[in-house]
This record gives C-alpha cells, sequence and structure tokens, in this order.
C-alpha cells in the first residue's frame, strides 16, 4: 500500500522530468523553477527510499526503481486523462442517470404520460424515480430534480436550492354520486360542515377547518367533519369513489373518474389548493445535461398534464 504522505503531484512532476529529460526543461514546460522540480523530486526519493535518476551534467536516466515507477505514473496519467475525457463527454451529451422526486400522485400520471416520452427522446438517459409526498433533501438523498405543490400557506426550501415555480394544477372537489344523492345537494360553502370529508393531510393531520381558495383567490375557513385522512391523493381518490365523503383533488389525478362519472365535481369554483407546483434542484452550475434537459422538459410539459 502506498504511503499516504507520498504526493501525488510529485509523481506527476517525475514523469515530466522524465519526459522533457531534465529539470530545468519540465520547469520550463509546466512554469516552475527549476530548484522548486528538484526539491521535489529529491523529497519523492527520500519517501521512496530509493534513487530513481542517475543525474549528470548532461544526461538524465533513470534508474531501476525509476523505470518500475516511470511505468506506473504514465499509466496513472492515461487513467487520468481518460477520466478528464468521460467527464467531458458527459458534459456534451444527454445521457447518464437522473434521479427524479414527485409526489405521489403526479408521479402516477407523469408514469403513465410525460416520462416515457421524455426517454424515447434521451435513449441515453436512465431515469430513477422516486413517487414520495414527504419532504426530501436533494443532497443527503442524492437527488437531482425535485417537483412540488406549494400549498395556500406556502413552502419554504433550502437557500442553496434553485427553485422555479412551473405551473398551476388544477384543483377540484369532489364526490362520488351515490354519495350526493345520500347527503343532498351542496350548494354553498356551510354545507360542508354537515357531509363527511376526506382529507389530504400531508403535513397536519388531525385538522377540522378546511382552507377553500375561490375564483378570485379568495380564502375562506370553513369547519368540516373529517372521515377519513391520508397524505395519498390516490389513497383519497379511491375513498371518494366508494363514496365515503367529499375531498379536494387535482384534475389529474382523478381525470378518468371524473370523464367516466365516478367522480363529480361540487362547490365549483372553490378548491382547497392553490395547487402550484414547483421544481428544485441543488445548483444553475454544473448540471449535467441530462438533468437540464429533465428540468426543461417538466417545465414545458407539466402544464398540460395538470390544468
Amino acid at each position: 500500500m502506498i504511503s499516504r504522505s507520498i504526493n501525488w503531484n510529485d509523481l506527476f512532476l517525475f514523469s515530466q522530468v522524465v519526459k522533457h529529460q531534465g529539470f530545468t526543461a519540465a520547469g520550463d514546460a509546466l512554469g516552475l523553477p527549476k530548484s522548486h522540480v528538484s526539491r521535489r523530486i529529491a523529497g519523492l526519493e527520500r519517501q521512496m527510499g530509493a534513487r530513481l535518476l542517475e543525474r549528470s551534467a548532461r544526461k538524465l536516466r533513470l534508474t531501476d526503481a525509476g523505470q518500475a515507477l516511470h511505468g506506473h505514473c504514465l499509466l496513472m496519467l492515461e487513467e487520468a486523462e481518460a477520466g478528464v475525457l468521460a467527464v467531458q463527454q458527459r458534459q456534451q451529451q444527454v445521457s447518464g442517470q437522473v434521479r427524479l422526486s414527485l409526489p405521489v400522485a403526479l408521479a402516477d400520471a407523469a408514469s403513465r404520460q410525460l416520462l416515457p416520452r421524455f426517454m424515447a427522446q434521451h435513449p441515453a438517459v436512465n431515469l430513477s424515480v422516486q413517487a414520495t409526498n414527504r419532504s426530501v433533501d436533494l443532497l443527503a438523498e442524492h437527488i437531482d430534480v425535485v417537483v412540488r405543490g406549494l400549498g395556500v400557506e406556502g413552502h419554504s426550501s433550502p437557500s442553496s436550492m434553485v427553485r422555479s415555480c412551473v405551473c398551476t394544477a388544477t384543483w377540484v372537489l369532489v364526490c362520488s354520486p351515490a354519495y350526493l344523492a345520500q347527503s343532498g345537494p351542496l350548494e354553498q360553502l356551510s354545507d360542508l360542515s354537515r357531509v363527511d370529508s376526506l382529507l389530504y393531510a400531508p403535513n397536519k393531520p388531525g385538522t377540522s377547518v378546511l382552507k377553500l381558495i375561490g375564483a378570485g383567490m379568495d380564502v375562506a375557513s370553513v369547519r368540516v367533519r373529517p372521515r377519513f385522512e391520508s397524505d395519498n391523493l390516490l389513497t383519497l381518490r379511491q375513498a371518494a369513489v366508494a363514496g365515503l365523503g367529499v375531498c379536494g383533488l387535482p384534475v389529474y389525478a382523478c381525470a378518468d373518474e371524473l370523464a367516466s362519472g365516478r367522480l363529480q365535481i361540487v362547490l365549483a369554483p372553490w378548491r382547497p389548493q392553490a395547487g402550484h407546483l414547483v421544481v428544485m434542484f441543488p445548483s444553475r452550475q454544473g448540471l449535467a445535461p441530462a438533468t437540464r434537459a429533465l428540468i426543461e422538459f417538466l417545465k414545458h410539459e407539466l402544464p398540460a398534464l395538470v390544468s
């Protein structure tokens, strides 16, 4: 095992002295004084416990130990150059893996309608999709891109994150026709107090007050009777279809149910969420082309999916 005290820069200097056949020539090529080069090579020899070069006034010759080390130094430089080239190529090509975090319901819709098209456009990109409603630490969890919704009360994200508002998802209040027939017509907000509510509660479970937003961005608070709560919109959708009560859902999460008549909209245009969607990523600088391509794709395609 090589000593940790060995300076890898000294190995590079050694290779350059051999390449240029002298301390002065190597120093000139690297922009370093001859004395610095000579001192570093002498230190390398002390650490190695072996003489690497035979010096004379006119000639520089490798010792046996020097020849052995020089061969490995050349391999080291070849691998380093290959690594640099690989990074440069990756920065020019839309390829590699991108880790994306989406809310559960949005991941369901995007995996059916959006992400296959992105992957068809970029066949050299591999996607790893995390479907979760919880807050994620992009750096600690090695996530490249996060899409999240901003509620009525706003949202905070680390100052180091870049946050860009993408679009506004359309939310509606829905219930099954069977439940509406049982509960009677819902004509005004106060009617919500007498029916069963299915609440989306990712952050504040146990609430009995529902905040609603009107067409003019007016906000109203209505005391409701929670019957069922979940942090998963797909679970709430199933509960609504089963006739358990009234709930708020984004249209993209219940479009098929609305089209088939299994759910219907009530108390339009009041909605339980502002519906703003944002995309977050660690930094604009040094973004891999694949990550940048996904961000631009989401910005362009998400509005049509969620409106």
